[in-house]
């Protein structure tokens, strides 16, 4: 019968070989489940097929972990979803940039497309169509915008490997514009350069107090007939009312400076008047004038819900703000004409654009769906990842949970070595007694 000594030497080997036994299991579990326990690994290359191939198991695997270095695809999202919601606990990491994009319609007879992209700031942005790249911009204040002529097929913004794409859902229905002045040049020449855009264009000139002269057909102020209303100065008093109530049902309004001055228009101004410049900019000798020398009269003490669109050395040179469902510019450049008839080369192309680009971005175009070939648009990429299987774990995170690993297998090993070493040194001190 073994001594009670030899009971306590077979009891620590048997303790010892537990504890070696332990140790190598757990290491083997760190090995073999590469970082991820209970699941299974995959790339976003190929995630089809293994989805097809888990869809066909009798059960639904416990755990699924996707490392992505792009964003699925809407149906491999949806089946992903399906997974979770069949009972895989369904997770993923990469470093993938959120991404998205939506398409507008630009309220102009010329037509063209309004882009915007958000995207994170400092990322580059290439945008695409089905012929080919269109552009490459770089996003600030986490987005970017960019005016296009014209679209062929579904647009694509990229960052990185995230992509989303769009097309243009539907087209708008211009109206009229009403300009309302004085006899004068610029009532004149606003009236022209909109008309010379394709802008249709109604106007109530002025010529002496009480005398009105009327271009086009004069018609009722509202949403039916105008997309727009310009007030440039005084002559604008007598609608003032009219304009307020058009703008409020859904109506652009843009003010001069002169008719922002009128008291019958505080309800639609961005601001108060500043002090007009000198004119001394507009008119250098031997020079042109352009839209940065024209005099200005200042937008001041915008209002809280007013926003500056365009400065000038700090001052705020044109604002907007919402007017019920209408919205309304407030302008600070005066005498615009100047521009027009004082500009080098190239003038009149660019006084022309100016007003119609100040048009549209306030006129009142109703929506018409149209028909589209394009193939089937995702804007929105990594929202629909987030909704299918929630969010994920970054890269880096990840990366750090290898290094962690590394450690713990490295401590794994050491543990094992000296559980070696301290049994080789109880058999051979055994030996020496």
């Amino acid at each position: 019968m073994p001594s009670r000594a030899e009971m306590r030497v077979r009891l620590e080997q048997v303790l010892r070989g537990m504890v070696i036994a332990t140790l190598a299991v757990m290491l083997w579990q760190s090995l073999s489940a590469g970082g991820y326990s209970g699941g299974q690994r995959l790339s976003a290359r190929g995630v089809s097929g293994a989805l097809a191939k888990w869809s066909a198991l009798a059960k639904a695997p416990s755990g699924i972990h996707v490392q992505l270095d792009s964003v699925p695809s809407r149906l491999e999202r949806s089946w992903l979803g399906a997974l979770a919601g069949a009972g895989s606990s369904v997770t993923w990491s990469g470093d993938l940039p959120p991404v998205m994009v939506d398409a507008q319609p630009v309220a102009s007879p010329v037509g063209g497309t309004n882009v915007l992209v958000a995207s994170p700031s400092g990322s580059s942005v290439e945008m695409s169509d089905d012929i080919g790249v269109i552009d490459t911009v770089r996003a600030k204040n986490a987005g970017a915008a960019l005016a296009l002529t014209s679209i062929a097929g579904n647009l694509t913004a990229r960052v990185k490997n995230s992509v989303a794409s769009t097309v243009p859902r539907d087209s708008v229905i211009l109206h009229k514009v009403l300009v309302i002045g004085d006899a004068g040049w610029e009532s004149k020449f606003v009236a022209a350069a909109l008309e010379e855009e394709g802008w249709k264009v109604d106007a109530f000139i002025r010529v002496a107090p009480g005398t009105d002269v009327t271009q086009g057909s004069a018609a009722v102020i509202d949403t039916s007939r105008y997309s727009a209303v310009i007030a440039l100065d005084g002559a604008a008093l007598p609608y003032a009312t009219r304009i307020i109530e058009f703008a409020q049902t859904g109506g652009g309004v843009v003010l001069a400076p002169p008719a922002a001055s009128l008291g019958a228009m505080g309800p639609l101004r961005a601001g108060s008047i500043g002090r007009p410049t000198s004119e001394a900019r507009a008119i250098r000798a031997g020079g042109s004038v352009s839209l940065a020398t024209l005099a200005i009269t200042p937008v001041t003490s915008l209002r809280s819900d007013a926003l500056p669109l365009e400065k000038r050395a700090g001052s705020v040179t044109i604002a907007a703000r919402r007017i019920g469902a209408g919205r309304a510019l407030q302008l600070g450049y005066d005498e615009t004409w100047r521009w027009r008839m004082g500009g080098g080369e190239g003038a009149v192309r660019d006084h022309r654009a100016w007003w119609t680009g100040l048009v549209s971005r306030v006129a009142y175009p109703p929506r018409v769906a149209i028909g589209t070939t394009a193939t089937s648009t995702d804007d929105a990429p990594m929202i629909g990842l987030f909704a299918a299987i929630g969010p994920g774990t970054p890269a880096s995170a990840m990366s750090n949970l290898s290094g962690k690993r590394s450690d713990l297998m490295a401590w794994l090993f050491v543990l094992l070595a000296l559980g070696l070493i301290g049994e080789v040194a109880s058999r051979r001190l055994r030996g020496s007694l």
